[in-house]
């Protein structure tokens, strides 16, 4: 099975809607390198709280990676450690949703999905009920991501 990392967005849009265990219910175990971690832990509202308590149940790990090299400025450094941190094993899956990062990941070779691929999975093992509707409050929250994904995998 391939190892999960995930970048800031997904984790805080999760933990937004109070479903950052759908993570855990999925794939037992995400990873997220250090500098995700530094910027989930800026926010100053409960998905901080609800994110370190992840931390702290253990089955959201920090890594720490080398210093990444090589990609472009406009990306920021939770970004480039998850790839550089996918690209240090064979199998990797990364949950991020920001177009340019993606782009940077398929230039890469690396393997990704967003957070609706997460929740259509979610969905369709029974470990939530609707995931249109969770896009609506994620929306809400001012985490935009597009419903029309969810009804093309539909």
């Amino acid at each position: 099975m391939a190892v999960i990392i995930s970048d800031t967005g997904p984790l805080l849009a999760l933990a937004g809607v109070e479903q950052l265990t759908i993570l855990k219910t999925l794939f037992k175990t995400v990873l997220i390198p250090a500098a995700v971690y530094q910027e989930c832990l800026a926010k100053t509202d409960h998905t901080a709280a609800l994110i370190e308590q992840s931390v702290e149940q253990a089955w959201l790990k920090i890594e720490r990676v080398p210093q990444p090299e090589g990609f472009p400025l406009c990306l920021g450094a939770g970004e480039q450690e998850a790839m550089e941190l996918a690209a240090s094993y064979e199998q990797a899956l990364l949950i991020m949703d920001d177009r340019l990062a993606r782009r940077e990941a398929m230039q890469r070779k690396l393997n990704f999905v967003g957070t609706v691929r997460i929740l259509w999975l979610a969905q369709q093992q029974g470990v939530i009920a609707d995931a249109a509707q969770l896009i609506d409050a994620m929306a809400a929250n001012g985490y935009h991501i597009s419903k029309k994904l969810l009804e093309d995998l539909g």
